[in-house]
């Protein structure tokens, strides 16, 4: 009875694991760098917000003029976050002080 347990507990860890690598590998490939990955703007990444970068897509839209870069979830296609340049016709980089919570 004891080695059906360790088995099954093993076997568990081992999927477990396998898991975690496998989201690990997906939302490293992501491309986002640590600030983009600050989904809840905590001002910090954590490790829930990197594994939470596999199940997050980029687009660029535009909203009052400005263009901006929407983070949205794959699963609804809500945006999780957005973050705006200051003015599309000077072509601006988005900057992180500039987000806007949709």
């Amino acid at each position: 009875m004891g080695k059906v347990i360790s088995y099954i507990f093993i076997t568990t860890l081992v999927l477990a694991i396998v898991y975690c690598v496998f989201r690990g590998i997906i939302s490293w490939k992501q491309g986002y760098s640590w600030q983009e990955m600050d989904w809840r703007r905590r001002r910090s990444t954590s490790i829930s917000d990197f594994f939470a970068a596999s199940d997050i897509g980029k687009r660029e839209v535009i909203k009052n003029g400005k263009k901006c870069i929407e983070y949205y979830a794959y699963k609804d296609g809500l945006p999780v976050k957005t973050v705006c340049s200051l003015n599309l016709l000077e072509g601006d980089q988005a900057e992180p002080e500039k987000m806007v919570q949709p």
